[in-house]
Order: C-alpha cells, then structure tokens, then sequence
C-alpha cells in the first residue's frame, strides 16, 4: 500500500490493475483523487476541495505525504496515523489554516518538524510521537497552548528530537543558557549606574519634599507639628532614661 502522487485523469476512467493493493494519489487536488483498491481505479473528482476531515490510519500507507494535500483549505481532521509514511513533514502544512486536529504518529516521518505549524491558529490537538523527527521542537503560542495533559506526550519516541516541552537539550542548550545568564546579570547590575540613581532618587525626593513644604501651608503646619511632637517624646524620653 502507498501513497502516489498523480496528474488529472478523466472521471471516467477506470482500470483494472490486477492486484489487491490499495494506493491513493493525490495530483491536482481540486480536481482529482484516485484511490486504488483490490485492482480497480475509483476516482473522486471536485468535492475533495470540501472536504473537512480525512482519517487513513492504519492503513499500511507508504511513501511521502503529497504536498497538494495542503491545498485543502477547508480540512479540519487530517489523521495519517499508524501506516509506513516517510520522508519529511511537508513545509506548506502551516497554509492548511482550517485544520484542528492532526495525528501523523507512529509513521516513519524524519527531519525536522516545519516552523510553520506555530501559525496554525486553529489546531487544538497535534500527535507526532512514534517517528524518526530531529531537531529542536518549534516554540509558538498555539504549540505551547494546546489541548494536551501533559504537552510532551506529543512529541515522544523521536530519539532525535530535543528542546521543551521534552526534558533533553539540544546539544549546546547548557553552555548557552550559563553563558548567557551570566550575562544578562552582568548587563542588569552596573554599579556606577545603581549609585547614580539611587543618589538621584534621593535628590529628586527631598526637593519634591521641600517644594512641598515651601507651597503647601497646610503641609508646612503639620510637618511642623510633627516635628514639635517628635522632638517633645525625644526629650521626655532622654530626660526620664538619664536624667
């Protein structure tokens, strides 16, 4: 069983092939899809661009994905799941903005995982565990919000994979993350800088004080009370200890 990718053939058209393998192309997709099962050609023709969900799983599938598939722009289910696919994960999925779910797991898909599935604002549910994907994991508000329990469950039994939300880091992450926090605290803590302003902020409240006091009677009069007050408690107090 395979995926084939396919130019546009007549509706009409339908052969026989002889054996009991199943192959879906996918060419020219607002026109055309061809299944193949059991010997007969079964072709399905311009309602493919309305469809909102496709589930082939387990299914025994081999091949690439075809990158037409991502013309699809009403598709919200696309579940690819427990076949044989390979090759890379198209770059162009992060067009198919309709899509919800997608489940591509237990699959032979290697490379990286594209950047663009970070733009996919609709998806809610995303499975790529059980492949042989590498690299670091793309980061982006959708990916890091999905509807998941544990957001590493995704992402599981890629050896090569690393970075959040798995726990290994992607070679050099550590060095980076010292080299670079040591830094960042270098750059937040400058002596000369916190001496300046705390010198400053003095300065800048006393005369906020003093220009307070100098223009507001009414302040003036109870500063100056409670001055009197304090000066008053000090002395009795002075007196009675030593006197």
């Amino acid at each position: 069983m395979k995926i084939i990718q396919t130019e546009f053939m007549d509706m009409d058209d339908v052969h026989d092939f002889g054996d009991n393998s199943l192959e879906i192309g996918v060419g020219h997709l607002g026109e055309i899809l061809s299944v193949v099962t059991k010997g007969q050609q079964l072709l399905y023709g311009t309602t493919l661009v309305y469809f909102v969900s496709i589930d082939l799983s387990c299914n025994s599938l081999t091949g690439e994905i075809p990158t037409d598939i991502t013309s699809l722009a009403a598709l919200m289910n696309l579940n690819l799941s427990s076949n044989k696919l390979s090759g890379k994960i198209p770059n162009m999925i992060g067009t198919m903005q309709s899509l919800v779910s997608l489940d591509l797991s237990e699959n032979k898909f290697s490379g990286e995982i594209p950047s663009s599935l970070s733009s996919l604002t609709s998806l809610a549910a995303l499975n790529l565990s059980y492949n042989n994907l590498s690299g670091r994991i793309p980061s982006g508000r959708q990916l890091d919000t999905l509807n998941s329990d544990n957001l590493s469950i995704m992402y599981i039994c890629n050896s090569g994979l690393c970075g959040p939300p798995l726990q290994n880091n992607c070679p050099g992450n550590d060095s980076f993350i010292i080299h670079g926090d040591l830094e960042s605290r270098k750059q937040q803590f400058d002596p000369l800088t916190f001496h300046f302003g705390l010198v400053l902020g003095l300065v800048v409240g006393l005369w906020v004080v003093f220009c307070a006091l100098l223009f507001k009677r009414t302040w003036r009069s109870a500063y100056l009370r409670l001055f009197d007050e304090v000066y008053d408690q000090v002395y009795v107090f002075v007196v009675v200890k030593w006197g």
